[in-house]
């Protein structure tokens, strides 16, 4: 292989961890702004809860010294019934006690309407005040993942970026030109050849083009893909695509590029 091609996989195995570490890097702190928000949101939550607690007690208050005001009411009503003289008083007198009497029974019902949305809004306080400590203690879990996650991305970061410097060092100024430019645009300069196909693209290699990047006679030329301008190479030993756990893209390829070729 190319000299510039191995160090290319090396480097764009390099990108893409960097890649991945920038973004690591930057989600942490949306990840923590997300469970403060979901924190606030709790919060808020209970405290609305517990506002509607506090409107539901001074409202049975209320309706308690209502229906106590018209029980004296009717007290001294039946007073003065006792003290009628005419048919006309008592009967008028009747007519008040029967409406305070109406007046509590409404006042009755509507503390029992009050006793009930309490009753609800107290389950939900509960609730309310554990989801509010869930999300609590998420957030602080967060936080602590997120500030390991930041000193472990800038650790690796600037790692990788001193052995990135070093190796593009060792390209040739040609071979780079054509990685930037189409890593730039594409956001990668480089593909792996797999089953006469550009596994960036898919699109197909075409039959000259993949014997001259296969045979030895070509090894040391660098080739690239027709449809999508990424610089093409070809490894024997991987003739299959495969996912990438964090780390092991940039592991593999300086692995590979350590191993004696036969």
């Amino acid at each position: 292989m190319n000299p510039d091609l191995e160090h290319l996989v090396i480097l764009q195995a390099q990108d893409l961890e960097l890649q991945r570490l920038r973004q690591e890097q930057a989600e942490a702190p949306r990840r923590v702004t997300a469970a403060e928000a979901a924190f606030k949101s709790a919060e808020q939550t209970l405290a609305k809860i517990r506002q509607d607690l506090a409107v539901e007690e001074k409202l049975r208050r209320s309706q308690e010294s209502d229906t106590d005001g018209h029980r004296g009411k009717i007290a001294r009503l039946r007073k003065q019934m006792d003290a009628a003289t005419s048919a006309a008083q008592i009967t008028a007198l009747e007519h008040e006690i029967n409406f305070a009497q109406a007046a509590i029974r409404k006042l009755e019902d509507e503390e029992l309407a009050s006793l009930e949305r309490t009753e609800s809004l107290e389950s939900a306080e509960k609730a309310g005040a554990a989801n509010a400590e869930k999300t609590r203690a998420a957030l602080d879990e967060e936080r602590v993942r997120a500030a390991a996650t930041v000193d472990r991305a800038r650790t690796g970061t600037e790692a990788i970026e001193a052995e990135r410097k070093n190796l593009r060092a060792q390209i040739s100024e040609g071979s780079l030109a054509i990685y930037d430019r189409v890593a730039k645009s594409r956001g990668s300069g480089l593909s792996e050849a797999i089953d006469h196909k550009c596994s960036a693209c898919q699109m197909m290699v075409r039959p000259q083009r993949w014997n001259d990047l296969t045979g030895r006679e070509h090894e040391d030329q660098i080739f690239t893909c027709e449809t999508c301008g990424r610089i093409l190479f070809w490894d024997p030993r991987r003739d299959t695509p495969r996912s990438w756990q964090a780390g092991e893209r940039l592991a593999s390829a300086q692995s590979a590029a350590a191993e004696p070729r036969s």
